[in-house]
């Protein structure tokens, strides 16, 4: 059979040309807001919500300029390097896809939210609440629709200790997890515009605990039978 981490995109240390990709896009997207608001940005900005979309934390316009590049520049730049490190690396060629596409789904998410807090800071009436619960609700989508593609490793994906050790175990917890994770993204997009006032915090936070718990659980029952039988 042939090895798939044997294309020169995928070996194990090798930088590939979608991760330059990735690197290049998100310093461009962050540079291109740089340059577009800063001018208009006061020199002490919102940097937090509460969970009525009121800011009620604020910090240096430089502090919020560096803490944005960290988070939209660097942590996708992290996630590229995580699987060359990773004890299964050769795992990431046959997930490698979902791997891009997840990537690009964090970064386009922290871009976003970083236009959103710019937007309210230079005088915008958003519904902050709604858009970041929406947004959520989005990613939790991209990421549950393709999950069942995921293969074992130590980095990506619901890595229980019963998954890791047994590879029938991680399919089947991943594909399951997928299912929740892509129901649970639609239930939160929804909940965002429809639920009641004051009810979409509420619901998110049930939608990530059981998109958590319930795989997790799922794959100790797996182990559980396993071992009985």
């Amino acid at each position: 059979m042939t090895n798939l981490t044997d294309n020169n995109d995928n070996k194990p240390g090798i930088w590939s040309k979608n991760d330059w990709i990735l690197l290049a896009a998100n310093a461009a997207i962050f540079i291109a807001l740089f340059l577009a608001f800063n001018h208009r940005l006061p020199e002490i900005v919102a940097s937090h919500y509460n969970v009525n979309g009121e800011a009620d934390r604020t910090m240096a316009k430089w502090s919020f300029w560096l803490l944005n590049a960290a988070l939209t520049i660097a942590l996708p730049a992290l996630l590229s390097v995580m699987r060359y490190v990773d004890p299964r690396k050769r795992n990431y060629a046959r997930f490698e896809s979902y791997y891009y596409v997840m990537r690009w789904a964090i970064s386009l998410f922290l871009h976003s939210v970083l236009v959103l807090m710019i937007l309210d800071n230079i005088g915008y009436t958003l519904p902050m609440l709604n858009l970041l619960v929406g947004g959520m609700g989005l990613l939790w989508i991209v990421i549950g629709n393709r999950m069942g593609q995921v293969r074992s490793n130590f980095f990506i994906g619901i890595r229980t200790p019963w998954a890791l050790m047994d590879e029938r175990n991680w399919r089947l917890t991943h594909r399951l997890g997928g299912r929740i994770w892509f129901v649970a993204g639609i239930v939160m997009f929804l909940s965002a515009w429809l639920a009641p006032e004051g009810w979409s915090i509420g619901i998110l936070l049930t939608c990530a605990l059981v998109s958590a718990l319930v795989p997790a659980f799922y794959s100790y029952l797996i182990f559980r039978k396993n071992s009985r039988d």
